[in-house]
């Protein structure tokens, strides 16, 4: 089966998915124009997608409501992880399960996902992530600080997705 892809505006700027059918593959955190999205694709999956602006409809308007600040507790689609490792699929699917509006630091994550390589592994594995939001890496931060974050924006994204979620005041006041 062919994978498609769709690009869309969010109040934070255009997002891109690729996927099928409910299976998503990929998600492009906003970036300020519809054609460095396509780039964004074009350079992970070399162009092989078809473009399809009906793809996962119910997760675009998912997407485009967390960006204007509603609280979404379940995504709408399957994650595709199979051409993750073992590993990292497994720390993704741990991080999966952390709640909108909470952090855990590096070295929870990598108890909760049993692994015995510990919290630099784990950030590794996250560096990975197919799926930001979806499977929200920015809610793993550092024991001391905020950590890395390696979506368009860096840090500055990651600080903004945890002030959306009001985890950032939290975070900070500690």
């Amino acid at each position: 089966m062919s994978l498609e892809y769709c690009v869309f505006e969010t109040d934070w700027g255009f997002v891109g998915l690729v996927g099928n059918n409910r299976r998503v593959s990929s998600l492009i955190l906003p970036l300020p124009e519809p054609t460095l999205v396509i780039q964004n694709i074009n350079q992970v999956w070399g162009g092989k997608q078809i473009e399809n602006s009906r793809l996962l409809t119910r997760l675009q308007e998912q997407v485009k409501a967390y960006f204007a600040g509603h609280r979404i507790e379940q995504w709408d689609c399957e994650p595709d992880l199979d051409g993750c490792s073992h590993f990292t699929r497994r720390v993704l699917l741990a991080a999966a399960l952390i709640p909108y509006g909470t952090v855990q630091t590096y070295g929870m994550l990598a108890r909760q996902a049993g692994c015995c390589q510990g919290a630099r592994a784990v950030g590794q594995a996250l560096k990975r992530n197919p799926l930001p939001l979806i499977i929200p890496c920015h809610r793993v931060v550092a024991a001391v600080g905020l950590g890395g974050f390696t979506a368009p924006g860096a840090l500055h994204t990651k600080k903004a997705l945890l002030k959306l979620e009001g985890s950032l005041n939290r975070l900070e006041q500690q």
